[in-house]
């Protein structure tokens, strides 16, 4: 008898979840794209119980919906704080749900400085729940520099990420590269001598070599900036100024790194090849 009840039990919740998806679908056929914001997480918890699993996924079902029969022309701004708000809803009450964090980074980053912003905490849950996902790591640490322009905290996000057993180097490449990038140049050089030195292969050793020159020859002019500013009680206007006095010559960087000042603050940044055309 208990057999039968829980057999029509799944049976119904199927069908429910079924009829969901369908609705939603003739909903976004029918009528002109809109996305509703849900009600906090906390409601569909009381209002769940055990089954917030099963409420996620038809919070997603109805997101994807929408998001799949989007109509050309409908600006992101009618539907972003919806969004931000569904994802963060579904991912609070079923962390474990990968799919979430997949469609908040095809689709939440790039529209506003302020949905990047949801998108990081929305991340920080699946980095939580997933700690050895590498993409989940990807997408935190990414999202920090391509949408909101926080190289430090990205810098640290792939920091984090490096320690997991079996990291793929690239984290750690991409701690040390935007470490310079957001000013912290130090910090960038310890984290590609630690590269080195764990590194087999001979050409992956040359490019790390290349680049801690490059670093070391950056923190030199930054010295040679602390020592100005220290005499004179400010950073010079420009790095000429440096010369001769505190170094003899600014170093002569190469491809993909290039020195940029903005006073009194120095940074070691990758070379936007789209500017240099």
């Amino acid at each position: 008898m208990i057999r039968i009840v829980r057999a029509t039990l799944f049976s119904c919740l199927v069908l429910l979840y079924g009829l969901t998806f369908l609705a939603h679908e003739q909903k976004a056929v029918m009528q002109t794209a809109r996305l509703e914001a849900n009600l906090p997480s906390s409601f569909y918890r009381i209002a769940s119980g055990y089954l917030q699993q099963l409420t996620a996924e038809m919070l997603f079902i109805r997101t994807s919906v929408f998001l799949g029969g989007l109509l050309p022309g409908v600006p992101a701004s009618s539907y972003e704080v919806a969004l931000g708000n569904n994802f963060e809803v579904m991912t609070q009450l079923y962390p474990q749900f990968i799919d979430p964090y997949f469609y908040c980074q095809g689709f939440l980053p790039q529209i506003s400085m302020e949905s990047a912003a949801k998108a990081s905490t929305i991340f920080e849950t699946g980095v939580k729940t997933h700690p050895e996902n590498f993409v989940l790591r990807l997408f935190y640490g990414s999202n920090f520099f391509l949408a909101m322009n926080e190289y430090l905290k990205a810098a640290t996000a792939f920091s984090e990420a490096a320690e997991i057993p079996d990291a793929p180097p690239l984290f750690g490449h991409l701690s040390a590269l935007l470490s310079a990038q957001g000013g912290n140049i130090a910090a960038g050089l310890i984290s590609l001598k630690t590269l080195l030195s764990t590194e087999k292969d001979e050409n992956v050793r040359a490019r790390y070599e290349e680049e801690i020159k490059m670093f070391e020859q950056a923190l030199d002019v930054q010295k040679a900036i602390n020592i100005y500013s220290k005499k004179y009680g400010s950073a010079p206007q420009t790095l000429d100024q440096l010369i001769p006095d505190f170094l003899p010559q600014l170093p002569e960087l190469h491809d993909p790194l290039v020195l940029v000042y903005e006073r009194p603050n120095l940074y070691l940044r990758r070379l936007d090849k789209k500017s240099k055309k």
